[in-house]
């Protein structure tokens, strides 16, 4: 999971509260034992242009802006000369409409982000935002339990209720400011896209039709050769005892023909069962690996690795 955090800062005294939120995320993401499963990326001092640009680079999954807003539900940002620039949280929502096949969540910690903003792009699973005025030390404990438990394997709805939860303790009333957004049908599109690309992963770590079939073709042909060795042997076995019974060596001839059926009732025809015995075994494995699929989702590590060691164990001789 990528996850872009924008250091929206173009009042000073926001960027040492930034510096804080985003440290106390990293401190979080560097204990966790998941942490290989998440990319956090920061980027500061960032305009309307170049919010664009790093959601088209980053191609992130969460969006977490962080900073300062008002109540005419704006953010601040910058512009090309560093100075505050308001945009519309409303129209920040269309532009990230163009963003949909990767963002699953925007976390908007600012104040008054989502103060009466019901309907924030209904294509984006989870909205997470201020209905009011936050001080800085909740807004820095709410984002960093929230990433701590996200960052744990939890989903996004338990990290927001824990992170809420959290807050509540101080019995401040704190825990009435952030708000949580789920366009229902938005998450069961997203569930689904996740349920197969999870599926194909899995698919990919277990042993491919292609590789059973390359087996397969590999044993089948080791048996026509051995057929076709025997059929070529015994041609020459043949030919060459007529030769000799032809040139008055019958008593060799004879000898001859005597053991050719000794000679090729041993090592080719154990050959040709032997690859025989193989082919067999891989379409059996064949049933059990469509067996399996069928249950993909339900695979663990260790049944992967069994079935792939039990196909490695078929093919080698």
């Amino acid at each position: 999971m990528k996850i872009l955090f924008i250091k929206a800062n173009p009042i000073d005294s926001d960027a040492l509260r930034l510096d804080v939120e985003e440290n106390a995320i990293r401190e979080v993401l560097g204990g966790s034992e998941k942490k290989e499963l998440f990319l956090f990326e920061s980027r500061g001092a960032v305009t309307k242009d170049l919010l664009i640009d790093h959601l088209l680079k980053i191609e992130p999954n969460i969006l977490h802006i962080s900073g300062h807003g008002n109540t005419d539900e704006q953010l601040l940002l910058e512009d090309v000369e560093g100075y505050k620039e308001e945009v519309s949280i409303e129209k920040l929502s269309a532009v990230l409409s163009g963003f949909l096949s990767h963002i699953d969540c925007v976390f908007l910690n600012t104040c008054h982000s989502l103060a009466g903003i019901d309907n924030f792009n209904k294509d984006i699973p989870y909205i997470i935002g201020m209905n009011n005025e936050i001080p800085d030390d909740v807004a820095i404990n709410f984002s960093k339990t929230f990433y701590n438990v996200l960052f744990n394997g939890r989903t996004i709805k338990d990290a927001f209720k824990i992170a809420l939860a959290t807050i509540a303790l101080t019995d401040q009333g704190d825990e009435h400011i952030p708000k949580l957004i789920v366009n229902k049908e938005a998450v069961k599109a997203d569930e689904a896209k996740d349920i197969k690309e999870n599926e194909n992963e899995l698919v990919s770590t277990i042993v491919s039709e292609e590789e059973i079939e390359v087996a397969k073709n590999g044993y089948t042909k080791s048996v026509n050769f051995h057929y076709r060795l025997i059929y070529v042997a015994i041609a020459l076995s043949i030919g060459l005892a007529v030769f000799l019974f032809m040139t008055n060596g019958q008593d060799i001839a004879s000898s001859l023909l005597g053991l050719i059926p000794g000679a090729f009732s041993s090592y080719p025809f154990l050959e040709i069962q032997k690859k025989k015995n193989r082919i067999t075994l891989i379409k059996v494995f064949e049933l059990k690996r469509k067996r399996l699929l069928n249950a993909l989702s339900q695979l663990t590590d260790s049944e992967r690795k069994e079935l792939n060691d039990e196909f490695m164990r078929l093919i080698i001789v």
